[in-house]
């Protein structure tokens, strides 16, 4: 078996035990895809809807993540104003986000999977906002839409994305 040969997992922070609690948690941090101590992104990782994790299966060491958060209507209407995009139809919407791959593991076209993974749980519309080229590329690829404009955020230049599942899907 090859040692960086991965596999999907699924879930919710809940289901998993302390140790991969907080390798996730370091993974997020490091990453650089939000700021904070690790208590106060394990307890955001906590809130998330669902978990897309990609693990390698020689170790079971987490090396990728996705979320799809429930954040703040105040957060949502702030970052499609920001965006001088429309809020329709997205007043409720889940975010897309914390899609970090460990360091070594960048290049080999992994955070693809773990977007597409997040969105088979989608039955209702959401979106997502990036700084990074690479996402940008996979929003796309997966059937995100660009909304709006970009604006300056704390990092870099942001854009807001939308995604509406196809009926039946």
């Amino acid at each position: 078996m090859d040692e960086n040969e991965t596999y999907l997992w699924c879930g919710v922070f809940r289901d998993l035990n302390s140790e991969a609690r907080l390798s996730l948690t370091q993974l997020v941090i490091k990453g650089g895809a939000v700021k904070g101590t690790p208590d106060q992104i394990g307890a955001r990782l906590g809130r998330t809807r669902t978990l897309a994790l990609l693990r390698v299966k020689a170790t079971d060491r987490i090396v990728g993540v996705a979320t799809l958060k429930n954040p703040h209507s105040g957060y949502r209407v702030n970052t499609f104003a920001a965006a001088a995009a429309p809020i329709a139809g997205y007043e409720t919407a889940p975010e897309l986000g914390y899609v970090v791959i460990a360091k070594e593991m960048q290049g080999k076209r992994l955070s693809g999977g773990l977007v597409e993974a997040i969105l088979k749980e989608l039955r209702e519309p959401a979106y997502a906002t990036t700084d990074s080229n690479t996402m940008r590329n996979n929003l796309e690829r997966s059937g995100f839409t660009r909304a709006g404009r970009e604006w300056q955020g704390k990092r870099g230049t942001l854009s807001l994305w939308t995604f509406v599942p196809r009926q039946g899907a």
